[in-house]
């Protein structure tokens, strides 16, 4: 049986390896998404954000938590997504920013987590936002308490969830915000619906996930 201690120090390693990038990514990507340069995304002048993959420990399984946001008139109303924002002017850097965003949306401060490293970055289209995802893990149980304006639920799902294809529907049919129907690939856990940049970095963390269970295996 592998040990939760075990797999968070392999993953660590496979996050100071060279990342598969867009190869892992696109797998939970939608047909219409482009693909563009660096210097494509760098043309648009994004807005620079942070989000947190958080592991942690519950009923001895590691979990990672999201947040389902309030609906509003935005492109990202309703949407699961990982704790993160913007990254402010007194951030040091972007994993300073992921690690003051948890602690703002889901209540864990910095000191509790330890962060493993980070995963490749995520230009987001509709917002414009170029995002950069740091992957952390808390040790044990956590106690989540979700900032109101933003958070309207805070969902925590096992890390097991992801890894079984059998929870991908690779054609979901999604209402966006201009109205329009759009069919794609994300996980779904009974009324939970991950898709959109979330699913896409889940599928490049899960890919290092499946490379590190097979380190340990061998």
């Amino acid at each position: 049986m592998l040990l939760n201690s075990d797999l968070i120090k392999y993953i660590k390693a496979q996050l100071a390896q060279p990342l598969p990038g867009v190869d892992a990514q696109y797998r939970m990507a939608p047909s219409y998404r482009p693909k563009l340069t660096h210097d494509q995304i760098m043309a648009y002048n994004p807005r620079i954000s942070a989000v947190m993959v958080l592991l942690y420990e519950r009923n001895n399984e590691l979990h990672l938590v999201f947040t389902l946001r309030h609906q509003y008139d935005g492109v990202h109303s309703g949407q699961m997504s990982f704790p993160g924002g913007k990254r402010e002017e007194g951030d040091k850097d972007l994993t300073e920013t992921a690690l003051r965003e948890t602690w703002e949306e889901v209540g864990i401060t910095a000191d509790k987590i330890e962060v493993l490293g980070q995963l490749s970055e995520l230009y987001i289209p509709p917002s414009n936002f170029l995002v950069y995802p740091t992957v952390g893990y808390a040790k044990g149980m956590q106690t989540f308490a979700p900032q109101m304006e933003e958070v309207d639920e805070i969902v925590q799902i096992p890390l097991s969830f992801f890894l079984d294809t059998k929870n991908i529907n690779p054609q979901t049919e999604i209402k966006v915000y201009n109205n329009q129907t759009v069919r794609v690939p994300a996980y779904i856990m009974g009324k939970y619906i991950i898709w959109g940049a979330t699913a896409i970095m889940l599928s490049e963390f899960t890919y290092l996930i499946e490379e590190a269970i097979s380190k340990m295996d061998a």
